[in-house]
């Protein structure tokens, strides 16, 4: 697999919420952290995505939003 995002996070799938247009994803990290994403429910059939199988979290964004209280 080649991408042009360079944050690649290797994980589990941990869940998959499966709607009629879209699914909410769970991806568990070493160390414990969770991200969530949300596909097309097509795509994540076309991918034959199972819950334990391994994945990776590919980040592309032109900006990250940091808050603090």
């Amino acid at each position: 697999m080649e991408v042009s995002s360079r944050n690649q996070l290797k994980g589990t799938l941990k869940m998959i919420k499966k709607g009629p247009v879209n699914s909410e994803v769970t991806v568990v990290l070493p160390g414990g952290i969770e991200i969530v994403s949300v596909i097309t429910t097509y795509s994540a059939e076309k991918m034959n995505l199972k819950e334990g199988s391994e994945v990776y979290a590919l980040i592309k964004a032109s900006e990250v939003v940091i808050g603090k209280d």
